[in-house]
C-alpha cells in the first residue's frame, strides 16, 4: 500500500519528533511483556504504557485504575526489560496517583529516570504529580470545536500548562489543531497526538506537525513519514 500524500508535502516536524508505540502496538496484547518485547526489538522511539498500583501500592502496568492485588504485570519487570535493551524512552499513562514514589524508586533503580515520562494528567491531579515525583508530565486539556479554532483559547490553556509545571500538551488528534500546536510550541511546551491508528488519522496527525504521535501501528506511520514527499525535520 502507497501512503504517499501531496496535501502533506512541504510539512516540517520538529527537529525531536517521535513515534510512540501505543500500548498493545503490533497486534500484540495491551500492557504484556510480550508488547515491551516487541517493541523494543522494533527499535521503537518511545514505548507507552498504563500505570496504576495494586491495593498494596506495588506499580504495574494495567488500562484499570483500581485492579485487585494479583492483577496487572509488575512495572518493575517491564523497566528491567528496557533498561537492558536499547535507548527507548517510556510513556507512563498514569491512570493512578496513589503510590507515585515507588515509580519514582524503580525509575532510579534501573537508570531511567531520565527515560520516563507521564502522560494521563490532568489540570486537577498535576499538583499531586508534581508533589509526589521528580518525572515530568504532559498534561491533557482537551479543547473543544470552538475552542480548538481560538488563538485566545490557546494562549489561555498555554499559559495554564505552564503555570502547572507541564513539559506539554497531551491530546487526541481530534481535539488539536494547527493553531493549537502552534500556540503551544510558542510557549516552549510540546505537542504529543493519538491515537493514529489509519492512514486517515495518521495524516491528520501529521499536518499539525506535532513533536509526538502515538500509534498501534509505529511500522505504518513510519512508512508514511518516508513515503510522503516533501516531509522534513526542523534543523
Amino acid at each position: 500500500m502507497t501512503y504517499t500524500n501531496k496535501a502533506l508535502a512541504g510539512i516540517k516536524l520538529p527537529a525531536g519528533f517521535t513515534v510512540t508505540a501505543h500500548s498493545g502496538a503490533f497486534g500484540t496484547p495491551d500492557n504484556s511483556l510480550a508488547f515491551i518485547e516487541k517493541a523494543l526489538a522494533e527499535r521503537c522511539d518511545i514505548i507507552e504504557m498504563d500505570v496504576t498500583f495494586r491495593p498494596g501500592g506495588l506499580p504495574v502496568i494495567i488500562h484499570s485504575g483500581n485492579p485487585a492485588e494479583d492483577e496487572g504485570v509488575e512495572l518493575e519487570e517491564a523497566l528491567r526489560r528496557i533498561a537492558a535493551n536499547g535507548t527507548a524512552r517510556m510513556n507512563l499513562d498514569l491512570k493512578s496517583t496513589a503510590n507515585l514514589p515507588a515509580v519514582d524508586a524503580l525509575l532510579q533503580k534501573y537508570g531511567l529516570t531520565n527515560r520516563a515520562f507521564y502522560t494521563g494528567v490532568e489540570e486537577t491531579t498535576a499538583p499531586t504529580v508534581q508533589k509526589n515525583s521528580t518525572v515530568p508530565y504532559y498534561i491533557n486539556h482537551g479543547f473543544s470545536y470552538g475552542e480548538k479554532r481560538s488563538k485566545a483559547a490557546a494562549e489561555a490553556a498555554a499559559k495554564k500548562l505552564v503555570a502547572l509545571g507541564a513539559i506539554g500538551l497531551n491530546d487526541h488528534y481530534g481535539s488539536v489543531s494547527p493553531t493549537v500546536a502552534r500556540v503551544m510550541r510558542e510557549h516552549g511546551l510540546l505537542v504529543s497526538v493519538w491515537t493514529a491508528n489509519t492512514p486517515a488519522a495518521m495524516r491528520r496527525c501529521i499536518a499539525l506537525a506535532p513533536d509526538n504521535i502515538t500509534t498501534r501501528h509505529p511500522d505504518m506511520l513510519r512508512e508514511m513519514l518516508r513515503l510522503t514527499a516533501g516531509i522534513e525535520k526542523e534543523t
